[in-house]
């Protein structure tokens, strides 16, 4: 999907039902919301978060076997009589597998429609309940503070939320897993609701590439600093050059000289399904662990060290000892802060 900006997103209809699983109550809405400038800001907002986070992954609808594109063939989204049936069924079943569960949070669900860039889309929003505090006023002026469940924050970030093209039936997603009653911890959302094949999210694949990268630096303890510094300034050069990570590349790149080490960094990428990925993050903050290199010594002297100062050498230097260790050169410091 292209860059979007907030305002691009333009809200056409929504709903909401109740999916109270904890206390078993299922509340079908017959109309839909009645959508002020207040109300249409505010799921806007919590739509923009979900397609511009680094958190959402992809998912493919299993076609033999999910009914969900069916569904969603016979909506006719022009038609409130249509779209209202269609987001009844959506809500009901996916109370039937939240009450399977007494981990998944009760929620209301917001099923909106949304246009992009000229495509309509469908938003499945679930509203997990919060608890907090309120005042209450009884009768002969007494007042009181009670406990109430509310929807999330216009600030707050969903954690659970489907979004589908209603042209091609890609699905954007978010979730996390979950304890059924049969004790697996799984992702209901994708696994049972969707049925799809949801891809990891860009962060974690991230996350889990660098922490590959890391760990491979670190096994071998007799390998030059600075050979290890290099491996994880080129994963930095990489992403800058190419604004994306390709997994092949990458391994060619960093331990192409080094058999034992290619073939550890494939053998890690194939176990997690990455090792034909190509993916981009969207968010300076998912890799800002790329702008730094920090290294921690035997005596426990922890050295923070810029990304940039490391490339250009100009003020960082990295000997290595005839006898074996290293020996980190900072130069030109002005001035200094101890924290």
């Amino acid at each position: 999907m292209q860059k979007i900006e907030k305002d691009d997103i333009i809200i056409r209809k929504g709903i909401i039902h109740i999916l109270d699983s904890h206390n078993g109550y299922l509340g079908l809405s017959n109309d839909l919301l009645d959508m002020g400038p207040d109300l249409m800001e505010f799921i806007r907002g919590h739509i923009f978060k979900i397609l511009d986070s680094d958190d959402t992954k992809k998912c493919q609808f299993d076609g033999s076997i999910s009914p969900i594109p069916a569904l969603l063939e016979d909506m006719q989204e022009k038609e409130d009589d249509s779209f209202i049936k269609a987001s009844r069924l959506l809500a009901e079943s996916l109370f039937d597998i939240m009450c399977d569960s007494v981990t998944i949070p009760a929620a209301d669900l917001v099923v909106v429609s949304f246009q992009l860039h000229s495509v309509v889309y469908l938003a499945l929003l679930k509203m997990n309940y919060k608890e907090t505090y309120v005042h209450k006023e009884a009768e002969n002026e007494v007042n009181d503070i009670v406990k109430q469940r509310i929807m999330p924050m216009g600030g707050a970030k969903l954690t659970e939320a489907v979004i589908v093209d209603l042209l091609e039936y890609k699905v954007q997603l978010m979730e996390k897993k979950f304890e059924m009653l049969t004790g697996d911890k799984i992702n209901y959302i994708s696994e049972r609701f969707l049925q799809c094949h949801a891809d990891m999210a860009p962060k974690k694949k991230f996350q889990i590439l660098n922490k590959v990268i890391t760990d491979i630096n670190n096994r071998y303890e007799n390998e030059p600093l600075r050979n290890r510094m290099n491996a994880k300034s080129k994963l930095r050069e990489e992403f800058a050059e190419k604004n994306e990570f390709r997994i092949n590349e990458i391994g060619d790149r960093i331990f192409g000289d080094d058999a034992e080490k290619k073939s550890f960094f494939d053998y890690q990428m194939e176990r997690y399904d990455m090792q034909y990925d190509k993916f981009t993050v969207g968010k300076e903050n998912t890799i800002k662990g790329l702008e730094y290199i920090t290294i921690e010594t035997d005596a426990g002297i922890e050295i923070k060290i810029p990304i940039e100062e490391y490339i250009t050498k100009e003020n960082i230097e990295i000997a290595e000892e005839p006898g074996g260790g290293s020996t980190v050169i900072i130069r030109n410091i002005e001035q200094a802060t101890v924290k």
